[in-house]
């Protein structure tokens, strides 16, 4: 962990301490209080606990994640407790869940204890500015509980946001569009199921601490639909993954090329302030913009060391046109990314393949893939030359500009350094792809 990360986790951390006693002092007679809602707390915290329990652990990049309910019972306690209890049940919860149920290290769990209770703290002042009496069941509004909530959520993402941004040492924008998740499915799913914390008070207020136990049976079905979730997604990724494996297994000199052309389109698609939902697309397409060469009619062209003969040439210009078909078949496939592996082979003068489009006739996705394609070939070492130093690359880049390639996103990597940063990648690592949170909390 490096400096600006330790500075940012003790900040946050002893701000936390400094405002959970400073509403302990502010409250009189605080034993009397704790003592009518200690049946009412540790049952919340005992739930928040039980989610803790069937949360999934998970990686974002190199740093764990975790998907969790907590945050039901969690926001439940910000209305029927006092905020000084409430945060006590935060603390308590993610206490026990972060340095006992997951064994984190000291400082990573503190760092998210105190998060998730800073996010508590600020939800119930709006809460109660929105209107509602945090303590009573009754004070409770539409407008209230919506404050408290999206306070809650946000305030979460953007302290999780910049921890991973400073221990990736990547910019806050890019790691908050990320963690969001492409669509922002994940924070309109969490959204969505926090008005359960609701039936909590509800079920409180008409029969008391035993009510709330009936939320149990909801939150186990709630607990399945995220792992079914959750499991999808990695079937789908694992699913390319072999695919794209079984394409680069028949020749050693481009192993790991895909991973690497995708991680590369990320970045460009990223540096050009591209949308969250329009990043993904085109580090899909990146990836399997190649899977049309897994027929087995290029098997030997694939594997050919020597020149191509002409006929041999005509095969292999249609693996782009060979593998959008194959996405086709495939119903979850966006046109966006079926249309990025197709014209991967465009060139901006619009000499390219299969169609001959030209300038910005050619999707979005193909130019930037098209770029890195050729990056990732200039950089690695090939059967007929060795890998090209940066300067020899990016003097090519500038040559082929206009021609070959979009002059506008040349300069767009030129100014942000993308090279520099693509020579990393070279050897490729293993790596997970694209993954997104739930953000309800995030293990760092």
């Amino acid at each position: 962990m490096n400096k600006r990360t330790t500075v940012f986790f003790a900040l946050l951390i002893s701000v936390t301490g400094a405002l959970f006693a400073l509403e302990l002092s502010q409250v009189a007679s605080t034993r009397e209080i704790a003592s009518e809602y200690i049946p009412l707390a540790l049952v919340l915290a005992a739930i928040g606990i039980f989610s803790e329990m069937l949360s999934i652990e998970y990686k974002i990049g190199k740093t764990g994640a975790a998907s969790t309910i907590a945050f039901i019972p969690l926001l439940a306690a910000g209305i029927l407790l006092p905020r000084p209890i409430s945060l006590t049940v935060a603390l308590s919860l993610y206490g026990v869940s972060e340095l006992i149920l997951h064994k984190r290290k000291l400082i990573k769990g503190a760092f998210n204890i105190s998060q998730v209770s800073f996010s508590l703290y600020l939800g119930t002042h709006v809460y109660e500015s929105l209107g509602g009496i945090p303590g009573l069941a009754d004070g409770v509004t539409v407008l209230s509980f919506a404050g408290l909530a999206v306070t809650f959520f946000f305030t979460n993402q953007i302290l999780v946001s910049i921890a991973f941004a400073s221990i990736e040492n990547a910019r806050f924008t890019s790691t908050f569009a990320r963690i969001i998740s492409s669509s922002g499915s994940n924070l309109v799913y969490d959204v969505l199921v926090s008005p359960i914390s609701i039936v909590l008070v509800v079920l409180y207020k008409q029969w008391g601490v035993e009510g709330i136990l009936v939320v149990i049976l909801p939150l186990l079905i709630i607990r399945h639909s995220y792992m079914s979730l959750q499991r999808l997604q990695a079937a789908n990724r694992d699913l390319l993954r072999v695919l794209v494996k079984t394409i680069e297994t028949r020749d050693p000199y481009t192993s790991g090329h895909s991973v690497r052309v995708a991680r590369l389109a990320k970045m460009i698609a990223e540096d050009m302030d591209l949308s969250p939902s329009k990043v993904d697309d085109i580090e899909t397409a990146a990836l399997v913009h190649d899977i049309g060469k897994i027929d087995s009619v290029y098997s030997e062209i694939i594997q050919k060391d020597a020149a191509l003969t002409e006929a041999e040439r005509k095969l292999i210009v249609t693996h782009a046109a060979r593998g959008a078909e194959f996405l086709k078949t495939l119903s979850t496939t966006k046109e966006e990314v079926i249309r990025g592996v197709r014209h991967h082979h465009e060139r901006y003068d619009g000499t390219g393949y299969p169609d001959g489009l030209k300038g910005p006739d050619i999707p979005l996705p193909a130019r930037i893939i098209m770029l890195c394609d050729s990056i990732d070939a200039m950089l690695s070492d090939r059967p007929y030359r060795s890998a090209l130093p940066v300067d020899k690359v990016r003097a090519e880049l500038v040559r082929c500009s206009g021609s070959q390639f979009d002059p506008q996103i040349v300069q767009r990597i030129l100014r942000a350094g993308t090279l520099e940063r693509a020579t990393e990648m070279i050897p490729a690592k293993e790596e997970s792809l694209h993954e997104e949170p739930s953000l309800e909390r995030i293990a760092v």
